[in-house]
């Protein structure tokens, strides 16, 4: 009987080592490194306005949870900082300026296997802030001032994975996103003694961004690429006042482009 069940065991463990690191999305979580090179740019009318341009290092994390019906379901954040220098068409440039931005979401998918490959199409909702500080003075010496952006967007697209041995597999994301809404905000009380009620807010309601990420993985680590782009219509027209003056204006046409690598730990 002993060697019965000890035959019955090794088979069991030749099994499940044949069958590999699964396809199928698995519940668990996981944190990761990355290094990117990042550029924002601005147009008006087709003509180059400014931009900024840096390096950036970010942590990032998520978790799944998986069901036995091949639906699933998870979050992910990431945060990244680094310093941007920036070039304007008429105002100069400044170097080193503080830059960072968050990115958390929440998703819902299905897996699909076809044979040895596997497709996860997803959705959800996702949260953009960035923040962009330009205070101090540039090459020409106007005033700079601090900008954040926030962005309401949904979320679309699918995960390919095929395995390329025992142990590991090659996955593709394509995704693209929608924006909902956008928000804005030129700080200008750094730049006047008004009070709080000189911001200036300006609405984005026309835009779209697009995501690949390219990883290799393995039951414990994965390492690969990615590339992030968004690409932001004319705002509305926002106002703001103080004393005397008030003041209409818009954000101009922009894109943003970031490309990077990323290696990341997983956790059952």
């Amino acid at each position: 009987m002993k060697k019965l069940v000890t035959l019955s065991l090794a088979c069991l463990a030749a099994t499940v080592h044949a069958q590999g690191m699964p396809l199928k999305t698995t519940t668990g979580a996981d944190i990761g490194i990355q290094i990117s090179g990042y550029k924002y740019e601005e147009d008006v009318n087709g003509s180059f306005f400014m931009s900024l341009q840096g390096n950036k290092v970010g942590v990032t994390g998520s978790f799944t949870q998986a069901y036995d019906d091949n639906w699933y379901w998870g979050g992910d954040a990431r945060y990244a900082n680094g310093h941007t220098d920036y070039q304007s068409a008429s105002t100069g440039t400044k170097s080193a300026n503080p830059d960072f931005y968050i990115d958390a979401r929440l998703t819902a998918g299905r897996d699909f296997e076809t044979g040895q490959q596997l497709l996860s199409p997803f959705a959800g909702l996702g949260y953009r802030y960035l923040n962009n500080d330009l205070r101090g003075y540039s090459s020409t010496g106007a005033v700079g001032y601090r900008r954040t952006s926030s962005y309401i967007y949904i979320p679309i697209g699918v995960t390919h994975r095929f395995r390329v041995s025992n142990d590991a597999r090659f996955a593709t994301t394509f995704e693209y996103d929608y924006l909902l809404q956008g928000i804005q905000r030129s700080y200008m009380t750094d730049i006047t003694s008004a009070g709080n009620n000189t911001d200036l807010d300006n609405l984005q309601r026309n835009g779209h961004g697009l995501r690949v990420n390219l990883a290799y993985e393995t039951p414990r680590w994965s390492a690969g690429v990615f590339y992030h782009y968004w690409n932001i219509a004319d705002s509305e027209i926002g106002t703001y006042t103080r004393p005397g003056f008030v003041l209409s204006g818009y954000e101009p046409h922009n894109i943003t482009r970031e490309v990077g690598v990323q290696l990341k730990y997983r956790f059952d």
